[in-house]
C-alpha cells in the first residue's frame, strides 16, 4: 500500500479521531471544512474521500439490515481504501461492526453496504453496477460521469473542492434514502 504524502501535516490517527467525533448532527461542520479549498486543508485528497466514504455510513439509511456487520467493498486497494481501513478499524455504525473487504467476488457484493470503485478500476464499473442493482447497496465513485451510468454518488474535485455528487433517482431506486443535511451540502444530478 502506498504511504501518504509528506504534504499531509496531520497523522491518520489525527483524522481518525475527528471522524469518530462526526455525528449526524455535525455534517454540516464536516462538509464546511472538506470543501474548503484542498490546498489549504490539512487533510489532502485522498484522505478527505476517505472520511467522506466514511460518513456516509451515518447519512443514508438501508431497509433492515440481514447482516451483523456493515461491510464497506472496494475494487482495488487503492489509497483511499488504505485510509479508509485506518479510520474503520474498530469502529462500529449503528451498533454494527464496520468491515472493509477489498475486490469482492460478485456473490458477496449483495452483503456490501456501500461500494466504493475507484476511478482506476473504471473497467469492471458496468458490470458492477449491473450486478448490484437490485441489492440496497450504495455506490460511490470518482470516475467521471459515474452517476450518469447508473452510479449513486460521485466524489468530484472542482474548484480544489471535494464535494458529492448524488443522483436521487439511483439512490431511491436502491431504497435507499439519504439524510436532508447531505443533500444540502451535495450536488444533485438529474
Amino acid at each position: 500500500m502506498r504511504k501518504l504524502s509528506r504534504c499531509s501535516t496531520l497523522p491518520i490517527r489525527t483524522l481518525a479521531s475527528l471522524m469518530r467525533r462526526f455525528t449526524p448532527w455535525a455534517l454540516s461542520a464536516m462538509v464546511y471544512a472538506f470543501s474548503a479549498p484542498v490546498s489549504a486543508q490539512q487533510f489532502n485528497e485522498t484522505e478527505l474521500k476517505a472520511a467522506y466514504l466514511y460518513n456516509f455510513a451515518y447519512f443514508i439509511t438501508w431497509p433492515e439490515p440481514a447482516a451483523r456487520d456493515f461491510l464497506f467493498c472496494s475494487y482495488a486497494n487503492t489509497p483511499v481504501t488504505g485510509i479508509l481501513a485506518r479510520l474503520i478499524d474498530g469502529e462500529k455504525v449503528h451498533d454494527r461492526p464496520i468491515r472493509l473487504l477489498i475486490d469482492p467476488v460478485p456473490e458477496q457484493l449483495h452483503e456490501c453496504q456501500i461500494v466504493f470503485v475507484p476511478v482506476q478500476q473504471e473497467r469492471v464499473l458496468a458490470s458492477i453496477l449491473e450486478y448490484i442493482r437490485a441489492f440496497p447497496t450504495l455506490t460511490v465513485s470518482d470516475v467521471p460521469d459515474f452517476e450518469q451510468r447508473g452510479g449513486m454518488v460521485r466524489l468530484t474535485t472542482e474548484d480544489r473542492r471535494i464535494q458529492p455528487v448524488i443522483h436521487l433517482q439511483n439512490v431511491t431506486r436502491a431504497k435507499l434514502a439519504v439524510s436532508s443535511k447531505l443533500l444540502r451540502s451535495s450536488r444533485i444530478a438529474e
